[in-house]
């Protein structure tokens, strides 16, 4: 008796508390039930025949038959007083029933379903069929100003931003809310859901998308596990539909190893031609924008960040760029590696001795450091780097190249110092002092300790002579910028303060940009290099946006972002040259060979961050045999071409002869 109890209160929750159909559908059988009911009871009672003629007598009209007359006795209770005395009894007690079923339940059910369909909508229950929309999957603090590039992007037009979170969605849309109007709010929709369920990710219609964007929900323990688990669940939806676009999918990978590890693997052949895959990180991202892109924020909310050489290091130049970073956190770390990638100028192809230097300042120096050269290894092999313990101020340790690669060592362009100490400390408060007096430095300092905070009161209180001398100092912040924005006056264009050159940077909510600008330079970047290949020449102008996108898409991965670094160092180079943000028609033959050798020796550094080593002497035979060397650069990483500029054969130094004559047209991009 329990279990049958049990059974039908559980069946009729369950029902209850799902779709308006199921509640419909009980609705439906209690009244056919009961009306099944009251209708062999009234066969105990006289009813009046139905006759074809009015009755003569009293003129009424000509009786229904029995089962209209009990429905409209159920739906009516106005037809009590129609029916002979005898049947009066019998008639109010289905009339009352009818009031408390019919009415009264009906009634429930539909309110019911009304505000169940709304609860369900504020959850963000309810999926909608929609079509070229943007797919949003996760919810962090970087979504909200996403969303708002989206919808003050013309290229968007007015699709919906379709937004799956874990989270609760009235909460996203209560952050949603703080940077939309009410107009753009309208192309937001919610949809509670893990990123993880096939079902799930079915119900964002990702096949009739025009772009996804797989972010993850913030503090997660295996955000970049989930998702690539995610991308391949897509991935294999999008395969299901024949016919399927090819679709671009922005994904973020909180941990830069494993973003590192998608810069040098590609992706299989199936999942290619499913999605346009771009991996991104939020410290690698701001990296750019800090050190390529110089600035954040748009109209009058635009910040604009120094170059780390201020002014142009050309050939004749004696000033090299040191680079300070306080903290190596995952912020300082992206910083030093996006410099080394960068900061490439003319001047050290006539003194070797004029090197950037990127100096990092930790308490934990020591063990940071072997974790960095660790990570780094194939350039460390190859470049001295120095240490110092400011306990032993004056002790110095040289770290030398690895002793494997002989004499041919030591001519890369970048070389990096790790100090250990407290950077509030009064010895490396004094030579931070002493770096920003000396005028062959172009200094810049970058504080990113992982306290916000502390990295505030780092920032306003170094050595006077850093703000005389108007030396940038970025500071990484997390939430906001509003307090260096109101110190430094900026914003408000307002004259110069002691704090004039302090920059906030980092902040959670000004991380991901939707500007193409770089890739359409890499882009085109690869055209140059198939046209050279193809053609024996450079290109006189830029393809179609089909050609450069068909180039670029069976491109591998490794190969597509060694063009976007190439590309992130073109305004620099022309810089170095002397030439503003209007580039020169064309370069003369003696400024495409210098950079020529300032592009070989960005790509030299490029390489070898990316995992590639120069071949050791005994490698070096062996790579003379063709099939060898494409074996040990394909599956080893060991490329031939890591070397001096000098060293290169005729055929190769073309490619960099052909990228550097191409300069004023990729600017034009």
């Amino acid at each position: 008796m329990n279990s049958l109890i049990r059974f039908f209160t559980l069946r009729f929750d369950r029902t209850f508390s799902g779709h308006g159909r199921t509640q419909f559908a009980w609705l439906a059988g209690v009244l056919l039930l009961f009306f099944g009911f009251i209708y062999l009871i009234s066969w105990f009672f006289s009813f009046p025949e139905p006759t074809d003629t009015p009755s003569s007598n009293s003129g009424t009209e000509v009786p229904m038959g029995r089962l209209l007359q009990l429905i409209c006795l159920f739906i009516d209770p106005g037809s009590v007083a129609n029916v002979p005395a005898e049947l009066r009894w019998f008639s109010l007690i289905v009339a009352i029933m009818g009031l408390l079923l019919f009415t009264g339940l009906l009634i429930s059910v539909v309110s019911n379903m009304l505000e169940r369909h709304v609860e369900r909508y504020r959850e963000g229950n309810i999926s909608y069929p929609l079509e070229k929309h943007v797919v949003i999957i996760g919810f962090d603090e970087m979504v909200p100003m996403l969303v708002l590039q989206i919808c003050t992007d013309p290229q968007y037009e007015d699709c919906y931003i379709l937004i799956q979170s874990v989270q609760p969605s009235s909460e996203v849309r209560n952050r949603i809310h703080t940077v939309l109007d009410t107009e753009q709010e309208k192309r937001v929709l919610v949809l509670h859901a893990q990123r993880n369920s096939t079902e799930e990710l079915e119900k964002l219609y990702t096949t009739s998308a025009r772009e996804i964007f797989l972010i993850g929900e913030s503090n997660e323990y295996d955000h970049d596990s989930l998702n690539i688990d995610s991308l391949q669940k897509i991935v294999a939806i999008h395969r299901k539909k024949s016919n399927c676009p090819r679709i671009t999918v922005s994904v973020l990978f909180e941990y830069q190893t494993t973003y590192a590890a998608f810069q040098v693997s590609d992706l299989a052949e199936e999942w290619r031609k499913q999605i346009d895959f771009h991996p991104f990180n939020f410290y690698e991202e701001w990296a750019k924008k800090l050190l390529v892109k110089r600035h954040y924020g748009e109209e009058n909310a635009k910040v604009e960040y120094p170059a780390l050489d201020r002014e142009p290091i050309t050939w004749e130049s004696d000033r090299y760029v040191h680079f300070v970073i306080i903290g190596m956190s995952r912020m300082g770390v992206a910083l030093g590696v996006e410099a080394a990638h960068l900061l490439h100028f003319p001047n050290f192809c006539r003194d070797k001795r004029l090197k950037s230097r990127i100096t990092f300042i930790n308490a934990d120096a020591d063990k940071e450091m072997n974790f960095f050269r660790g990570r780094y290894r194939h350039y460390f092999d190859l470049s001295l780097s120095y240490y110092r313990n400011m306990e032993q101020i004056e002790k110095v340790h040289t770290i030398l190249p690895n002793q494997i690669y002989g004499k041919e060592v030591n001519f890369l362009d970048i070389e990096f110092e790790f100090i250990k100490g407290q950077a509030e400390t009064p010895e490396i408060q004094q030579l931070l002092a002493q770096w920003a007096k000396d005028p062959q430095q172009e200094l810049s300092i970058a504080i990113c300790l992982n306290f916000p905070p502390q990295s505030m009161a780092m920032g306003l209180y170094l050595p006077d002579v850093i703000y005389d001398q108007n030396i940038p100092v970025f500071i990484r912040q997390e939430t906001s910028s509003a307090l260096l924005d109101m110190l430094n006056n900026r914003i408000k264009k307002e004259s110069l303060n002691r704090y004039s050159h302090v920059y906030p940077f980092g902040m959670l909510t000004n991380c991901f940009d939707l500007d193409r600008h770089s890739t359409r330079r890499a882009q085109l970047v690869n055209y140059i290099y198939d046209f050279k290949n193809k053609y024996k020449s450079s290109p006189a102008a830029c393809p179609s946006e089909s050609e450069l996108l068909d180039g670029w898409n069976k491109l591998q991965v490794a190969l597509q972002w060694s063009n976007l670094y190439c590309a992130d160092s073109v305004d620099l180079k022309l810089r170095s040259l002397g030439f503003g943000t209007t580039p020169p028609l064309r370069l003369t033959s003696e400024q495409i060979e210098l950079m020529a050798e300032v592009e070989h020796n960005r790509w030299n550094m490029e390489k070898l961050l990316l995992g590639y080593s120069k071949p050791t002497p005994e490698e070096e035979e062996k790579c003379k045999d063709n099939a060898v060397r494409k074996e040990y650069k394909t599956k080893r990483f060991v490329h031939t071409d890591i070397r001096p500029y000098y060293q290169l054969d005729e055929g190769t130094k073309e490619y960099d002869r052909c990228i550097s004559e191409c300069l004023p047209l990729i600017a034009e991009q």
